[in-house]
């Protein structure tokens, strides 16, 4: 017969006896009736919740008369090891001549189980909950903490009873490396995605608080083994870290903060979604104003999640919201190379962007949150995309064959400029974005069309300007060689190797940042 077989047919004859006896009306009888099944079980599976004046006036009595005057009270002393007390406040922990006269008296009790692990329960919570790391604690209350730990683990196998054990005794027996010295030892990264169920069971049925010192050092002992490894090995690890953190907000930002500054040393240092969608949840749009003082990890980190944003939030633009399609990526292709000197971005949206029911337009906009703003004339399918660059403000609408509008800062800011920043607020006219076009020095519009001389994206590139963030964009893009040898009065170079596969509107954007081709080195080069 197994153990709930028996626990069935037990409580089956215990309630068949008890309804026999009992007369109705008679409180008194079914009060005994429960005293009796609460003690056959040997108290609740769950962690006792003592109310707090009882456990304050069983501290007062205790440090008046030092001496625990019986188990009852030794119990609620358990449970308000780590509660302040006293005037002034003081905690039983940090009172290292009380704390051995209860871990004494309870040591006394250890061969009457149910009753001591009662307090040991009391005593386990008080393990986990004072955190022995903290700058708060004083080096006293961290000396009995860990006399404590050992106590625990010297004890940890008087608490079975035959037939029945709580809850959290059957999850101390499997986890009892929780009492040793280095309790996350046996949790080893390789095994996260299995470890994140054992955590989330040791957490309900031990009852672990979410700031308790012990989920932190899980949290950080597999944060730190991942930072440790090469870059494919922590790159592989992150989705599963993703979850952990989840798991455990409490220390998501200062784990975040590890992994995005390991992520930026990696030789491939583009972000997947998953981090950076995440670490945009936790701290907000990197590059807006608003939203620095959140950023906790280094600037180069912050940068590489900008980066990667900007990217994917161009990209889902002229997907979703652009007649440009997979057969004509030329602009996402051009305005890529030029992320990384995009100093900000934010989206005038005609009304068809807000429609209901649309997943894809409700991922943008939630991607674009703060970014937005409602275009108040035109046409209801027309959008605009507006990047914000050192020198440059480039309006482009969806449909390519509108031209793409630039203004020059230097002149002056745009008419269109919300010096409030981009936060959702108010409205943009489309007529601004195209006011002083052809008549005024500081604004310029370029199409989307060929020449013979000379693609459109040399036209754009030719006006943006090569940089060091863009020729690395295209370098890395179009798998090309770069050499810079014109401090040895040499030339630069930019050169395909066997594995560039591009077409000639690449090859106009080096024309339009002034290289020119140079058949005989198989490159472009200029001076």
């Amino acid at each position: 017969m197994s153990a709930l077989d028996q626990l069935q047919r037990t409580l089956h004859n215990v309630s068949q006896v008890a309804l026999a006896r009992i007369r109705l009306g008679d409180s008194l009888q079914i009060a005994h009736e429960r005293s009796r099944l609460i003690a056959w079980l040997g108290g609740t599976s769950e962690l006792e919740e003592s109310t707090g004046d009882r456990i304050a006036d069983a501290l007062r009595a205790f440090e008046q008369n030092r001496y625990v005057s019986g188990l009852r009270q030794a119990r609620l002393i358990c449970y308000g090891c780590t509660q302040p007390f006293g005037t002034p406040p003081q905690r039983l922990i940090e009172h290292s001549e009380l704390f051995a006269i209860l871990l004494e008296y309870v040591d006394q009790h250890h061969y009457r189980t149910r009753a001591f692990r009662k307090c040991y329960r009391g005593l386990l919570n008080c393990y986990f909950s004072y955190d022995p790391a903290s700058t708060d604690n004083l080096a006293e209350g961290r000396h009995n903490w860990e006399t404590l730990r050992q106590f625990l683990d010297k004890r940890k196998d008087c608490l079975d009873t035959p037939g029945y054990n709580p809850a959290w005794v059957a999850a101390l027996s499997v986890h009892h490396n929780l009492l040793d010295k280095d309790p996350c030892k046996p949790y080893q990264l390789a095994d996260l995605e299995e470890n994140l169920e054992i955590f989330d069971d040791l957490r309900e049925r031990l009852e672990i608080s979410g700031d308790s010192w012990i989920i932190r050092k899980i949290v950080f002992s597999q944060i730190r083994e991942a930072i440790a490894l090469d870059d494919a090995s922590f790159g592989a690890n992150i989705d599963s870290l993703l979850l952990l953190l989840i798991a455990h907000p409490l220390h998501a930002g200062a784990a975040l903060t590890l992994l995005l500054n390991r992520h930026v040393r990696s030789e491939q240092m583009e972000i997947g979604a998953a981090l950076r969608d995440f670490s945009v949840k936790q701290w907000g749009n990197p590059w807006l104003a608003a939203n620095a003082h959140q950023w906790q990890c280094d600037q180069e980190a912050r940068g590489m999640v900008a980066h990667s944003l900007r990217r994917h939030l161009l990209d889902r633009f002229l997907s979703i919201l652009s007649d440009d399609n997979a057969r004509n990526p030329r602009r996402r292709n051009f305005w890529e190379l030029y992320c990384g000197d995009m100093q900000g971005m934010y989206f005038a949206l005609g009304s068809d962007a807000f429609i209901r029911g649309n997943l894809e337009l409700h991922m943008f906009r939630h991607h674009a949150q703060s970014l937005i703003v409602r275009l108040t004339e035109g046409k209801s399918d027309t959008h605009a995309l507006i990047m914000q660059f050192g020198e440059h403000h480039v309006v482009e609408f969806n449909n390519h064959h509108n031209p793409a509008y630039f203004y020059d800062t230097r002149h002056g800011l745009p008419p269109f400029y919300l010096s409030k920043g981009w936060v959702e607020v108010g409205a943009l006219s489309a007529s601004k974005m195209t006011q002083g076009i052809g008549t005024a020095p500081r604004s310029k519009a370029l199409r989307h069309q060929d020449s013979s001389q000379l693609l459109w994206e040399g036209k754009f590139a030719e006006l943006m300007g090569a940089t060091e963030n863009s020729i690395k964009a295209f370098c890395r893009k179009y798998h090309c060689q770069h050499d810079d040898l014109r401090s040895r009065g040499g030339q630069e170079w930019i050169r395909p190797t066997d594995r560039t596969q591009c077409g000639t509107e690449a090859w106009s954007v080096l024309l339009g940042w002034g290289f020119n081709p140079s058949p005989d080195e198989a490159g472009y080069c200029r001076v």
